[in-house]
């Protein structure tokens, strides 16, 4: 028999390997976008509409992972990515750029994560012991994080010297390869969901039943809300980056996407430290006070336009947005009932992501409308600082 340890091991790999097509995907699109129109609103609306379906299918991907194998739906998501992603590589290649056929890929492309990621969250309680949450977690967030280096420098290069397409096209064969990865991870429980009309009523009433002790739990549901407005601030500037490097600094893509490098310095060092951290400190205390310390450091980017100096500064950001999250995850993965751990899941992330579009909209109409990415960074550093403030004022600052 396999130890928890061993199958854990087959879910990072699979991670590890679809999370170096992401990256690929994240760089490749909107360079293509840009070198096709040029448009800041374009490229930041092409991020912005991949959060979308995180607003409509995460309740339904959490329901999903209470009643069914949560292996199966990380295979199928994976090969039903591999498909969409040949489909949006084939609309890349026309000449004429259709808009309304490219956000369509891009929405079923990002339908899959918020249908298979409470899987991949509630799945990690089954592979590992209780005590091992925190570095479990850790090591999501570490792999998640070196990427986060390594993913601009190695994506970068390969939108640079083979151009876009190519970069899209190993994304796909990502997608395929942790598809095989995820058959190591042992067979779950079986399951007897109700069939016909009665898979519907039972889905329904599932996602009922998830948002109620969601929105019961106030420490959960509070942080939430904290990441709500943080996600809402960040996207905001990131996802308006490459247009901000390129278009406004001027810096060539290997220097912006070098800066984004450098972020992900600090991101990999939350990720070494996180478990240590978290067991050290209150969740509350942490969240609340990494979310307004990494509102202050947004607002240091005002000071000074050099890429190596925004690249430390966007490490100490996402050094202190890292280990928001570990922490968040841990206290989800303590304190919810495992039957209910994907439904959570799901509501919190649904709560949390359905800022993401409005604030990369927000912050592409503002540059497109002649605003400076002055203005942008001011309002994106402001309210995750706030956010932060009120979160420490709120249930889950009192946590303990």
């Amino acid at each position: 028999m396999q130890s928890k340890h061993s199958n854990f091991s087959y879910l990072w790999l699979s991670f590890l390997i679809s999370s170096v097509g992401d990256w690929l995907y994240k760089l490749a699109i909107p360079i293509i976008i840009l070198n096709k129109t040029g448009s800041a609103y374009h490229a930041a609306a092409t991020f912005g509409v991949s959060f979308v379906p995180w607003v409509f299918f995460s309740l339904l991907g959490g329901s999903l992972a209470d009643n069914y194998d949560k292996k199966k739906i990380l295979i199928s998501g994976n090969l039903f990515a591999t498909l969409v992603c040949l489909m949006l590589l084939e609309i890349l290649s026309a000449q004429e750029s259709n808009f309304s056929l490219l956000y369509a890929a891009i929405l079923l492309l990002a339908s899959v994560d918020p249908l298979i990621h409470p899987s991949f969250q509630s799945i990690i309680p089954e592979l590992v012991r209780p005590e091992k949450f925190a570095s479990a977690n850790a090591i999501i967030q570490t792999i998640d994080n070196t990427l986060s280096i390594l993913g601009p420098l190695l994506g970068g290069s390969i939108v640079t010297m083979l151009g876009g397409r190519t970069a899209l096209w190993l994304d796909l064969f990502s997608f395929m390869i942790a598809s095989l990865a995820l058959l190591g991870l042992p067979r779950q429980k079986k399951t007897h969901p109700k069939k016909g009309a009665g898979i519907f009523l039972q889905l329904m009433n599932d996602i009922v039943e998830g948002a109620k002790y969601s929105f019961q739990q106030k420490v959960i549901f509070s942080g939430s809300l904290m990441f709500l407005f943080t996600n809402f601030a960040l996207n905001m500037f990131e996802a308006n980056f490459i247009f901000y490097m390129t278009k406004s600094l001027h810096y060539p893509v290997l220097d912006a996407t070098f800066a984004m490098s450098l972020g992900g310095c600090g991101a990999l060092a939350a990720g070494l430290v996180g478990d240590k951290i978290v067991a050290r400190f209150r969740a509350g205390f942490l969240l609340s006070n990494s979310t307004i310390l990494a509102g202050l450091s947004t607002l240091l980017l005002l000071l000074n336009t050099n890429y190596i100096y925004i690249g430390v500064i966007l490490g100490l950001i996402s050094f202190f947005g890292n280990i928001n999250v570990i922490t968040y995850f841990t206290l989800r993965q303590r304190t919810i009932p495992k039957k209910l751990l994907g439904r959570v899941v799901s509501v919190t992330l649904m709560i949390s992501y359905a800022s993401i579009p409005v604030g990369s909209w927000l912050g592409g109409s503002l540059l497109e409308h002649g605003q400076p990415m002055f203005t942008v960074i001011l309002l994106a550093g402001s309210i995750r600082t706030l956010a932060g403030i009120g979160a420490k004022l709120s249930p889950l600052g009192k946590e303990k």
